[in-house]
């Protein structure tokens, strides 16, 4: 029996893969997943902040897992010095996003905010979100495209604390973990066995028709962002118990989220 020359053979490979992205397009698909827990409260009635701080949330250390998909795997072995470098990068990158959604979410509660590196003295009662990252995983991208439905997927987990400043006195007020995770979309499917049969040049290409458009971002800094809209719902929450905002407040902010 003759065989199909190799050509034919990628030729319908990318046809799979542009019919991949298809299914993709028109199947329903979950938001990424952002949760806190374990929130406790040491204090009530406490004196409305003439000013809330967002402090840069520290990273514990060796706990940054960079993407492990084909093209990180080439570029480590390629430049094996350059991981620790990249690993500081985003390390970086996320500790800005953090601070940056922050302030911006908080803010939309109608309280006075500012990142610690912006703001000026305060006279009056503060109000300090600290926190450290204790997981940033950009996870496998290859494997979440390819595979899909949660496979290689990202994540991001943090542990916040709340203080309170009043005339010099630090103490802490409340207390919680957030964590984001990329949501179960689903991959390439079917066309996962044809592009390694016929090289990985196809499954490239179907990636790049647009698989981040369709199936939305999924990486650590977008878990991050996901993150801090978490965080500050759990701080509305508090303000709220605090009597800082209304439950109308409170509500806008919620009924403003995807």
């Amino acid at each position: 029996m003759k065989s199909e020359p190799v050509s034919t053979l990628y030729a319908r490979s990318r046809v799979l893969a542009v019919l991949s992205l298809a299914i993709v397009g028109v199947v329903m698909l979950t938001g990424c997943r952002a949760t806190t827990q374990n929130a406790v409260t040491y204090a009530y009635h406490l004196p409305r902040p003439e000013l809330v701080i967002v402090h840069d949330f520290t990273v514990k250390p060796g706990e940054t897992n960079l993407g492990s998909g084909l093209i990180d795997r080439f570029k480590q072995r390629a430049q094996p010095t350059d991981v620790p470098e990249q690993e500081i990068q985003l390390q970086q990158k996320i500790i800005r996003t953090m601070t940056t959604q922050l302030v911006q979410e908080i803010r939309k509660l109608g309280l006075p905010v500012e990142s610690a590196a912006t703001a000026g003295p305060v006279a009056g009662p503060t109000l300090d979100i600290e926190g450290q990252f204790l997981t940033i995983d950009e996870g496998n991208r290859t494997r979440r495209l390819v595979i899909g439905f949660g496979a290689g997927a990202s994540h991001v987990r943090v542990a916040v604390q709340v203080f309170e400043t009043v005339e010099g006195q630090h103490r802490l007020v409340e207390d919680f973990y957030a964590r984001a995770a990329s949501s179960r979309k689903p991959g390439l499917g079917p066309m996962a066995g044809v592009g390694a049969a016929t090289g990985a040049a196809a499954a490239s290409a179907g990636v790049g028709i647009g698989t981040t458009a369709l199936a939305g971002q999924q990486d650590a800094e977008s878990d991050t962002k996901q993150a801090a809209i978490a965080i500050t719902r759990e701080l509305a929450r508090f303000f709220l118990k605090q009597g800082w905002i209304t439950a109308e407040q409170a509500e806008s902010y919620h009924s403003l989220l995807p």
